[in-house]
Parts: C-alpha cells; structure tokens; sequence
C-alpha cells in the first residue's frame, strides 16, 4: 500500500482545527482522527475540504421574574424563583461557549444539575415549594371560610350542621388544582404524582386500595372501642365519644341529599390529599431519604401536625398518625401507584358515612 493511501488528516473533520499527524484524538473537540482509505480517484488521493470551525459564542439568559443572570444552557427555569426562561434551541446550544455546571445560590455554589427539572421525578426544592403552595391554599381557604361562618354566626362560635360539614370540605377540594396545573403547564408527565400507566398497574393498585379500604375500616373500629374505653375510665380528657357521638348525630338526622352531597365532597376531598401528600410530598422526599420507612413516618408526622393545628384536638392526632402510616405502607407496597391510596381513601370515607347514616 502506497504512503499516499495512509496519508493523515491534518484537521479534524468534525470541527475544522488542525491536527498534528501522530496525534489520535482532536484536541478541540475529543473526536477520533480519521484515517483515509484508498481513494476511486484516478491519483489515488482523496480530497477533503477543511470545514469551517464554528465559532463559539458566550451567552446569557435574564430572568424576567427575578431578574438572575443564567448562563445555563439545560436549564428551563430560574433556579431562583422557578419562572420560566427563554428557550435556547439545540443548534444554538452548540455555539455557546460552554461553562462550568455550578449556579450560585444562597451565597454558594451549587451543581447546575440539581435545579433541572424533571418530567416524571421531583427534585427536592421543586416539590417542597409545590407542596408548601397547596399548604398556603388550603390555610387561606379554610380561614376565609371559618372568617365567614364565624360573621354569619353569633359569637366566635359555629353552629355544627351537615352545611357545615359540607363546607369544611372545601379546602381540601381545593389544595389538589395547584399541583395539577403544575403539571400541565410544564408539560410533564402524571406519572410523576404517581398515576401510572397500564392496565395491569391500575388494576395492582385497585385492588390493593381495596384491601387498604378495609384496614382503614378496622383501624376506625379499633380507635372508636379505644375512646369508649377511655371514656369508661374517665380518662376522655377531650370528650372524644361526646364529640363523635355528636357528628354521627348530625349526619343521621340530615337530609339524603345533605348527605349524599357531603359523602362525594369528603371522598373526593381524600383523592385530593392523596395527590398532594401522596403524590408530591410522598414522592419528593423518597427523593431525598431512599428509604420507604423514613419517608412514611415523615409524611404521616407531617399531615398530623398540621391537623392538629388546623383542628386543635390532640385526640384526633393518633387516628390521623396511624391512618396516614398505614396509607403510606400501601403506597410502598404498590411501587408508589397512586391508585392504591386513591381507591382506600374513597371507599373507606364512602363506606364510613353510609355505616353512620344507617
């Protein structure tokens, strides 16, 4: 084989930058050097024009909500204050002069990878301030609400009725439309609060909502013997079998449509603490534990508290506490299908109110 035939390229063809003849790689752009075969050309040569080397360029994108300079280029959103930013196109990407991967934030450096957001994952800060968003929600709603009950009242007491029940209901309602709309203004996928695809899945996680159901069911038996066993020693401290025998009441002296109404709200209103509990909060620190015990307890411990301090009654904590363990167990078990939590919630809050109406 002649010499012309080896001959080595002296620029890389990748990129335009020359190349020096015992070298392997570019050392540009880190591609292999080719090497030429023979040539059809009548002189055995193969001509090959140098390309132009594309020039690099800096860039920078400004926040229109905070007014951050990002020079990120995989980054959608500020990692400030998580508005959206200009769109870069992928051949524009390759122009920019490239810079190292760390954003500065709260007077330190952080790895620009930890602020990308996911599609079917969340980061830890992007679904703690989506999750705190439904908290400020549901606060403001069941406020406004006691604020007007408490006007239209007597006092800074409320009347306790089936329209009461029926309004109280609303928050919870409520807290379920941010996260979803985050969602679908994003473009990401559902599977990322759990809903996830296929009929086989779907059908896992029904029918261990179903079984999930019937704990719940015990567990509301189970803590109804403990009150009255309490309340048999004197140590009803909080004069739960009074405040629950009253409720019962109320809800078997109510109209059907009174209750039917209320039933639809509450069933509904648990698939909506599922979505965000389960859904965001859940899913998020499993992110940040990897570790199904510790993320169960948290969330269980974290919906208990802030029961606690919307409904101040310390006697309702153990029954939130357990339930929400428990509800956390079936999510575990079922890979984090959404479905099975979903499906427990709905039936035992149906199957409860019907037992207590008739």
């Amino acid at each position: 084989m002649s010499k012309d035939n080896e001959k080595t390229v002296k620029y890389c063809v990748y990129c335009g930058a020359d190349v020096e003849q015992h070298k392997t790689y570019c050392p540009n752009c880190g591609k292999l050097i080719l090497k030429l075969g023979p040539s059809e050309t009548s002189n055995g040569k193969r001509i090959i024009q140098k390309p132009t080397p594309t020039e690099k360029i800096e860039f920078s994108r400004k926040c229109s909500g905070c007014g951050s300079i990002i020079t990120s280029t995989i980054l959608d959103q500020c990692p400030i204050c998580n508005t959206p930013l200009e769109h870069i196109s992928e051949i524009k990407k390759t122009a920019i002069q490239r810079k190292p991967g760390l954003i500065f934030t709260d007077k330190k450096l952080e790895p620009e990878q930890k602020f990308i957001l996911k599609k079917d994952e969340w980061n830890l800060k992007e679904g703690i301030n989506v999750f705190g968003t439904c908290i400020y929600i549901y606060i403001i709603a069941f406020f406004l609400i006691y604020f007007i009950l408490v006007f239209q009242g007597e006092g800074d007491s409320i009347e306790q009725n089936i329209q009461m029940f029926i309004i109280s209901q609303i928050p919870e309602l409520l807290i379920s439309i941010y996260p979803l709309y985050y969602i679908i203004s994003k473009n990401h996928s559902y599977l990322k609060l759990g809903f996830i695809k296929g009929s086989k899945k779907i059908l896992t996680g029904i029918l261990i909502g179903v079984v999930g159901a019937f704990c719940l069911l015990l567990l509301n038996f189970l803590y109804n013997i403990f009150i009255n066993y309490l309340a048999e020693t004197g140590l009803d401290l909080f004069d739960m079998e009074s405040e629950i025998a009253t409720q019962n009441q109320i809800i078997k002296d109510a109209d059907f449509i009174w209750v039917y109404l209320l039933t639809l709200l509450i069933a509904f209103g648990s698939v909506s603490l599922e979505i965000v509990y389960r859904g965001v909060l859940h899913n998020t620190l499993n992110q940040r534990f990897r570790n199904g015990t510790y993320t169960i307890l948290s969330v269980a411990l974290i919906y208990s508290i802030f029961m606690v301090f919307i409904f101040p009654n310390p006697a309702y904590f153990l029954l939130n506490f357990i339930g929400f363990v428990l509800l956390g167990i079936l999510w575990e078990l079922s890979d984090g299908n959404i479905y099975s939590t979903i499906i427990a919630s709905f039936l035992y809050n149906i199957v409860l109110i019907v037992l207590i109406f008739i």
